[in-house]
Order: C-alpha cells, then sequence, then structure tokens
C-alpha cells in the first residue's frame, strides 16, 4: 500500500514539474522608440521626408537622427515639448530625448534647425504634435 502511495505522489510531482516547465514568463511591453529622421536639400530641411508636422506618442522615447549621415544637427522649438532642449548633436550621432513632456494634443513648432552647420528655412511649418499612446 505504501508503494502505491509513493508511486501516486511521484507521478503526481513529475505533472507538476511538465507543468511549471510549460509555463510562459510573461514581460511588460517596452515601448517602442520613435525616431525623427532629419535632411538637408539646398536650404529646405525635412523631419521623416514631411516638411509638416509629425504626429509622435507621449509614451514612447523619441530619438533625432540625421536620414543620411551628418556632421551635425540642431533643432530648437519655440516651446520644448522634452524634459531638455535644444536637441544638439554637434558631431551627428543620434540624440534620444526621450518620452515628450508635452501636453497631449499640443503642436510643438520649431523655431530654427541647422544640419551640417546649414540654416533650414521655412522651419516654423515644421513641428511634432503630442498624441496620447498607440
Amino acid at each position: 500500500m505504501a508503494s502505491r502511495y509513493r508511486w501516486l505522489a511521484l507521478a503526481v510531482l513529475a505533472a507538476f514539474l511538465v507543468g511549471l516547465t510549460s509555463c510562459q514568463h510573461v514581460r511588460a511591453a517596452q515601448p517602442v522608440t520613435q525616431y525623427i529622421s532629419l535632411s538637408y536639400n539646398n536650404g529646405s530641411c525635412q523631419q521623416n521626408g514631411s516638411s509638416g508636422v509629425i504626429d509622435i506618442y507621449q509614451n514612447q522615447p523619441l530619438v533625432f537622427k540625421g536620414a543620411t549621415s551628418l556632421n551635425q544637427f540642431q533643432a530648437q522649438f519655440t516651446t520644448c515639448p522634452f524634459s531638455s532642449c535644444p536637441v544638439n548633436s554637434p558631431n551627428g550621432s543620434p540624440v534620444n530625448v526621450g518620452q515628450p513632456t508635452g501636453t497631449v494634443g499640443t503642436t510643438y513648432n520649431y523655431s530654427s534647425i541647422t544640419i551640417n552647420n546649414q540654416s533650414c528655412s521655412g522651419v516654423g511649418s515644421m513641428g511634432l504634435r503630442v498624441k496620447s499612446g498607440p
């Protein structure tokens, strides 16, 4: 009789271990990084191929970078939507500005952009609009 209980206990333990190994650990979703790619073309500048306003999400980190290899870029806003402005890369490396701290629904226009030490014209129509998460 004791032998039967041992086998039953061993079977229950084996079933528990098999069930435990099949469990999956679910990780919390990480925010997806958004990118703003700056480009310069004979005085005209674009961000992500647009000369207008681009939507960004409040709960996602944002990285500014050059659309192509750049030596330098700087983006200044009329009102800063991040914890620190201007967005400045004296060597052209990508700059992670973190998650926007600006108000949802607000558009933050650029006051100036320089790329490879050349000023962009018409940047007042360019900007970022902060939206709630995707």
